[in-house]
């Protein structure tokens, strides 16, 4: 009685079927390729924002905006990317320093409504922060005070 045998072990295996074998293990990804590519193809197109859902039942008129917006959105999507990677590099405390900033960004972000230059300012001003605090994490010998002071500069300026 013959078995067929994975294509890992195909050397053992003689003739027509060893090609086989072989045949069949490199035809199963190009298959498997083709009809992801079909599927992602067919899919609906759902517009995401990378902080939030853009398909969610409440929206605020901010996040309504953004979506809207291709511009808007590849900001907030390299915004949340950038907290993201920074949030990973931080201890346990100034993680959480960073996600309340951050929320309270986004609660600024939401003041502005639906009005593009306010959110547009809004971005800059949260990727200026994110910059400051690279800069902090990049200089090892006084990481505590220059993070201590980027966030107490940028709380000023929220408050305006």
């Amino acid at each position: 009685m013959w078995r067929a045998r994975p294509a890992y072990a195909a050397r053992s295996i003689e003739g027509a079927a060893r090609a086989e074998t072989v045949v069949m293990r490199k035809a199963l990804p190009t298959t498997f390729v083709a009809c992801l590519g079909v599927a992602l193809v067919w899919a609906p197109a759902v517009g995401t924002a990378a902080s939030f859902e853009c398909a969610a039942r409440f929206l605020s008129q901010a996040q309504i905006a953004i979506c809207r917006d291709a511009q808007l959105s590849r900001a907030d999507e390299q915004t949340a990317r950038r907290v993201a990677s920074l949030s990973r590099r931080l201890a346990f405390g100034q993680y959480l320093g960073l996600r309340h900033w951050h929320s309270r960004w986004a609660e600024h972000r939401d003041g502005c409504r639906a009005d593009r230059g306010c959110l547009t300012a809004s971005y800059r001003t949260q990727a200026r922060f994110l910059d400051r605090l690279q800069q902090c994490l990049d200089n090892g010998l006084q990481r505590r005070a220059c993070l201590r002071n980027s966030l107490n500069i940028d709380r000023e300026a929220v408050r305006r």
